[in-house]
């Protein structure tokens, strides 16, 4: 569980590097808080389907007594 959350981590602070890199660079007109947020929503949305993605079938169950 540990070692998957460090994947998701690294994901989003990949996803985030990448997309302040190419919005500075292709869409300078863009204001550099609307980059920040829209770099945010995409490093946040890309660490909801990386969880989502990772998730085994043995998480999702509950444990029975």
């Amino acid at each position: 569980m540990n070692k998957r959350f460090t994947t998701i981590i690294m994901t989003m602070i990949f996803v985030g590097i990448l997309s302040l890199w190419i919005l500075a660079k292709d869409h300078s007109v863009v204001p550099l808080h609307y980059r920040i947020l829209i770099s945010f929503g995409g490093s946040l949305l890309s660490g909801v389907l990386a969880y989502l993605l990772s998730m085994d079938k043995s998480d999702s169950e509950k444990p029975t007594k």
